[in-house]
């Protein structure tokens, strides 16, 4: 217990300092995921104006690889991705973890390619997100695994 104690202590001190608890290296992953997030929540409002609310986005369907997809989903799979799986991943702090990323990242990328080249009524909001997806960084990592 004490020992949860000062690791929620010492990241707040760090928090309060405006430091980060994320490694250097993995940096510009950590801004390409909050960059990826702002662009999904645009692409979802700019969605929401047109009238294109939720409800509308699950109507927009397509067959992706033999399983039924709307966009909705695709969508709410990529934001589960960027809020939950590639931040926890991260804390791994190893390539095998930055490996899987970049295979879910395809995954989403994939599902979002075949919206647009089914030229969805979105396709338009849908462009700034796809070409954000295909520039994940790269994070090297040694080959004695620091």
């Amino acid at each position: 217990m004490m020992r949860r104690l000062r690791a929620l202590i010492t990241a707040l001190k760090i928090t309060l300092r405006g430091e980060s608890l994320t490694p250097s290296h993995l940096r510009p992953l950590e801004d390409w995921i909050d960059e990826a997030l702002r662009i999904l929540d645009e692409t979802l409002r700019a969605a929401d104006a047109r009238g294109i609310k939720a409800s509308a986005r699950r109507t927009i369907a397509l067959e992706i690889d033999g399983r039924p997809t709307d966009l909705e989903l695709a969508l709410q799979m990529l934001r589960h991705n960027l809020v939950n799986e590639y931040p926890r991943l991260m804390r791994l702090d190893d390539a095998n973890a930055m490996l899987v990323i970049h295979a879910s990242n395809m995954n989403d990328e994939y599902r979002l390619s075949r919206f647009l080249s089914a030229d969805v009524s979105l396709t338009p909001e849908l462009q700034p997100l796809h070409a954000h997806l295909l520039a994940l960084p790269v994070i090297e990592f040694s080959s004695t695994g620091d």
